[in-house]
Protein backbone atom coordinates (compact mmCIF):
# COMPACT_ATOMS: atom_id res chain seq x y z
CA UNK A 1 0.00 0.00 0.00
CA UNK A 2 1.59 3.32 -0.98
CA UNK A 3 1.94 5.90 1.79
CA UNK A 4 0.19 8.63 -0.19
CA UNK A 5 -2.43 9.48 2.43
CA UNK A 6 -1.72 10.73 5.95
CA UNK A 7 -1.92 8.20 8.78
CA UNK A 8 -4.73 9.29 11.10
CA UNK A 9 -6.59 7.81 14.03
CA UNK A 10 -10.17 6.74 13.46
CA UNK A 11 -11.35 9.50 15.81
CA UNK A 12 -9.56 12.07 13.63
CA UNK A 13 -10.67 10.66 10.25
CA UNK A 14 -12.59 13.28 8.27
CA UNK A 15 -15.40 12.14 5.93
CA UNK A 16 -14.76 12.65 2.20
CA UNK A 17 -10.98 12.70 2.65
CA UNK A 18 -8.45 10.05 1.66
CA UNK A 19 -6.87 8.68 4.82
CA UNK A 20 -4.74 5.81 6.02
CA UNK A 21 -5.93 3.93 9.13
CA UNK A 22 -4.09 1.20 11.04
CA UNK A 23 -5.64 -1.06 13.65
CA UNK A 24 -6.78 -4.53 14.63
CA UNK A 25 -9.66 -6.38 13.00
CA UNK A 26 -12.28 -6.89 15.70
CA UNK A 27 -14.97 -8.58 13.58
CA UNK A 28 -15.75 -9.86 10.10
CA UNK A 29 -19.19 -9.93 8.48
CA UNK A 30 -20.29 -11.17 5.06
CA UNK A 31 -23.55 -9.63 3.89
CA UNK A 32 -25.83 -10.72 2.42
CA UNK A 33 -25.46 -14.47 2.46
CA UNK A 34 -27.13 -14.73 -0.97
CA UNK A 35 -26.52 -12.63 -4.09
CA UNK A 36 -23.91 -9.89 -4.51
CA UNK A 37 -21.86 -9.77 -1.37
CA UNK A 38 -19.55 -7.60 0.62
CA UNK A 39 -16.98 -8.47 3.26
CA UNK A 40 -17.02 -5.99 6.13
CA UNK A 41 -13.95 -5.90 8.36
CA UNK A 42 -14.44 -3.77 11.48
CA UNK A 43 -11.17 -2.14 12.54
CA UNK A 44 -10.34 -0.64 15.94
CA UNK A 45 -7.33 1.54 16.75
CA UNK A 46 -8.29 2.37 20.34
CA UNK A 47 -9.89 5.69 19.39
CA UNK A 48 -12.92 4.25 17.59
CA UNK A 49 -14.04 1.73 14.98
CA UNK A 50 -14.15 1.90 11.17
CA UNK A 51 -15.54 -0.57 8.64
CA UNK A 52 -13.46 -1.61 5.64
CA UNK A 53 -16.02 -2.74 3.04
CA UNK A 54 -14.76 -5.02 0.27
CA UNK A 55 -17.47 -5.22 -2.41
CA UNK A 56 -17.94 -8.54 -4.22
CA UNK A 57 -15.78 -10.50 -1.77
CA UNK A 58 -16.74 -13.24 0.67
CA UNK A 59 -13.22 -14.03 1.88
CA UNK A 60 -9.79 -12.42 1.70
CA UNK A 61 -6.84 -14.51 2.93
CA UNK A 62 -5.28 -13.01 6.05
CA UNK A 63 -8.21 -10.75 6.87
CA UNK A 64 -9.34 -12.45 10.06
CA UNK A 65 -10.31 -11.24 13.54
CA UNK A 66 -7.24 -10.25 15.53
CA UNK A 67 -5.06 -9.46 12.50
CA UNK A 68 -3.46 -6.01 12.28
CA UNK A 69 -4.22 -4.16 9.07
CA UNK A 70 -3.69 -0.84 7.36
CA UNK A 71 -6.48 0.55 5.18
CA UNK A 72 -6.33 3.46 2.77
CA UNK A 73 -9.18 5.14 0.93
CA UNK A 74 -11.89 7.76 1.12
CA UNK A 75 -13.62 7.86 4.50
CA UNK A 76 -17.43 7.84 4.27
CA UNK A 77 -19.71 8.82 7.15
CA UNK A 78 -22.19 6.09 8.14
CA UNK A 79 -24.67 5.54 10.98
CA UNK A 80 -22.83 2.78 12.87
CA UNK A 81 -19.21 3.60 12.02
CA UNK A 82 -17.28 5.43 9.31
CA UNK A 83 -16.47 3.28 6.27
CA UNK A 84 -13.89 2.94 3.53
CA UNK A 85 -15.22 1.14 0.45
CA UNK A 86 -12.81 -1.13 -1.48
CA UNK A 87 -9.78 0.13 0.43
CA UNK A 88 -6.18 -0.51 -0.45
CA UNK A 89 -4.98 -2.71 2.39
CA UNK A 90 -1.83 -4.09 3.92
CA UNK A 91 -1.58 -6.79 6.56
CA UNK A 92 0.76 -5.54 9.30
Amino acid sequence: MPDTAPLVTIADAVPRTVSRIEGAIVSIEVAPQEGPCELIARISDGTGVLDGVFMGRRIIPGITPGARIGLQGTVVAAVEAPRIFNPAYELL
